[in-house]
């Protein structure tokens, strides 16, 4: 069986619902977005504070490390969506872009001329709703609603003031003139709804003529004719296989983990991987798969005495009675994120933060393990500029194999030092007078680890807790050079017709969470498309 489209974009997942929106709306071309996942129908992916049951539902997996040494030998599992809006539709909802001074690096120290921070400000700003700020740095038109918490929880509020208590300073926005500071997330949710990439920006197009939406459908490889991208091999959800054609254009927004598999799978890649599973190289590009980086964190937890947390909220008369109020009143617990407040901060002296907290009143154990059955709180400080670097390679030229992941996610000294440095806050922001009252015994890293400089097994603590912030990127990065995988258009170098948008271009992680920059480097991609 074949189709053939005009444009053809490969994942739909927070990038992929913003290319095929706008060039549905703004082109003469017939576009088709194809998703590996089902539809965004299930109804905890649209009530904000069930995300963790949409994390645990078919519409995510999980791709695992090889044993890690940097964490003593464990693995590093990465949770993905696979679902219609990707990410956005199973992640924590927080609103960061990042730091002005990313994006300027992005520019300035590697060559990524037109991405500096004022010409990405403009996008962001564009594709912004924001219910909170009027000002130069927030739009009020755009698609996306941004809020504030619509719940904000009690012992968040104490922790905010906790680690102003410790010394940082407050804030109100994360995303205005300077990052630093403790305060409520900004959240892409609003009125009880999930602003998914696939709800904000694609479903207004859905009844496009030009569009057309294939879920269930998982891209093998692309067609490459002449150094020309002419189609896409795709395996439908009953196995069939299938042919998409496309007359201008493919985008792979598969994310970090499959855009760089697929390129390799159609011969674009390291030409010594390629040729160890027999796939013929059509243009050797050694850095496919390299520069993969995350941000990890180690959660600090407390128990909870005199206090309330989360623990419970899902079951029994008060599973009900918060179902009572969102059903009825759009109200209540459902409608909040649950990692509604957090801080960065700058515990390097450096200059500018380095390392991100989120606050919550309910901690999650230890990895792979069961949660915790008492109320708790956490004080999660997290990497912002990892210097740790992963690698992905093929296992096989099958492309239902796992690929092989190297993740090294604290394979740099200076990753575990900002941990060290985390931590050390965290139990200082714990110290302090506003938490006194309803705060417990230390669940981890534990009372007998001492954060004292040299202790060993702090290092060895943070080692066993560290874990994802699901933030994967850098594995098809952009650059200015054709060692680079793709130019500064996000053009695939070697290759005409094939572009990547989506976290795999970053040549660095920004300093924050990642879904509002993977927004708009689909926009900015839609843009040279339309432009083309």
């Amino acid at each position: 069986m074949a189709l053939e489209f005009d444009y053809v974009i490969v994942g739909g997942g927070a990038a992929g619902c913003v290319i095929a929106a706008r060039l549905a709306a703004e082109s003469d071309g017939t576009v088709a977005l194809l998703e590996r996942g089902r539809r965004d129908t299930n109804r905890w992916i649209h009530i904000p504070a069930t995300f963790f049951k949409a994390l645990q539902s078919r519409d995510a997996d999980v791709i695992v490390s090889e044993p890690d040494e940097s964490l003593g030998g464990r693995p590093f599992p990465v949770p993905q969506g696979r679902v219609l809006g990707g990410g956005s539709s199973v992640n924590g909802m927080i609103y960061m872009r990042g730091q002005a001074q990313d994006y300027d690096d992005w520019e300035g120290l590697h060559g990524c001329t037109g991405w500096g921070y004022r010409d990405v400000l403009p996008v962001f700003r564009a594709q912004e709703r924001n219910l909170q700020f009027d000002d130069a740095y927030h739009g009020q038109s755009g698609p996306l609603l941004v809020d504030g918490p619509p719940a904000p929880h009690p012992v968040s509020a104490r922790i905010i003031a906790a680690a102003v208590q410790a010394g940082v300073p407050p804030t109100q926005d994360f995303n205005g003139a300077q990052q630093e500071g403790a305060g409520w997330y900004q959240v892409t949710a609003s009125g009880g709804q999930r602003q998914s990439s696939a709800y904000a920006f694609l479903r207004p197009h859905m009844h496009r003529e030009n569009l057309t939406v294939l879920t269930g459908h998982s891209v093998e490889r692309i067609q490459i004719t002449n150094r020309r991208a002419t189609g896409v091999e795709a395996r439908t959800a009953d196995g069939a296989q299938i042919t998409i054609r496309a007359r201008r254009e493919i985008i792979l927004s598969a994310g970090s983990f499959h855009s760089p598999k697929v390129l390799m799978l159609s011969g674009i890649g390291p030409q010594d991987v390629l040729d160890r599973h027999g796939i013929n190289v059509v243009h050797a590009a050694d850095e496919v798969g390299r520069n993969y980086q995350d941000h990890v964190g180690t959660p600090v937890t407390r128990r909870l005495k005199g206090a309330k947390g989360l623990h419970g909220a899902d079951k029994g008369l008060a599973a009900l009675r918060h179902g009572a109020q969102y059903a009825l009143f759009r109200r209540g617990l459902l409608t909040s994120n649950l990692l509604d407040a957090g801080a960065c901060v700058d515990t390097s002296g450096a200059g500018r933060p380095d390392v991100q907290f989120n606050f919550a009143p309910f901690a999650p154990a230890g990895p792979g393990k069961p949660p915790l059955n008492f109320h708790a709180l956490q004080v999660h400080p997290m990497t912002m500029r990892p210097k740790s670097r992963g690698r992905l390679v093929l296992r096989s030229a099958a492309p239902a194999d796992d690929l092989v992941f190297a993740a090294s996610a604290l394979g740099h000294a200076e990753d575990l030092d900002t941990l060290r440095r985390g931590v050390r806050l965290a139990r200082e922001i714990c110290a302090q007078g506003p938490l006194q009252d309803i705060i417990g015994e230390e669940v981890w890293p534990g009372p007998d680890v001492s954060t004292a400089l040299g202790s060993n097994r702090l290092d060895d603590a943070i080692r066993a807790q560290a874990r994802t912030i699901f933030h994967p990127a850098g594995t098809c990065r952009m650059g200015p050079t054709p060692s680079a995988v793709v130019d500064l258009d996000l053009r695939v170098n070697g290759i005409e017709g094939l572009r990547v948008a989506d976290c795999s271009v970053m040549p660095a992680l920004v300093s924050g969470n990642t879904n509002a920059p993977t927004m708009m480097i689909a926009d900015r991609a839609a843009t040279a498309i339309l432009q083309a």
